[in-house]
């Protein structure tokens, strides 16, 4: 059973591969929209996210992805 996770603009998560992404923007592919917070559960057929990483910026679609939102550093 997928897991579902909120997805916030400003988390940062990880998809394929390792790889990691800071959350820019939240689009919803069949209305346009971009919204700040997403239930995401696995599936992600209407859902693209604009990430930024130390050197580029990507739009990702989620289709059949599976990402995890990479724990905040505590500070002190």
């Amino acid at each position: 059973m997928p897991q579902e996770i909120i997805l916030t603009v400003g988390d940062t998560i990880e998809y394929s591969n390792g790889q990691k992404g800071l959350i820019e923007k939240i689009r919803i592919i069949s209305s346009g929209k971009l919204v700040e917070e997403y239930e995401y559960d696995d599936g992600g057929h209407n859902l693209v996210l604009t990430l930024r990483s130390n050197n580029s910026v990507t739009n990702l679609w989620v289709k059949d992805m599976r990402i995890h939102k990479v724990p905040e550093e505590k500070k002190g």
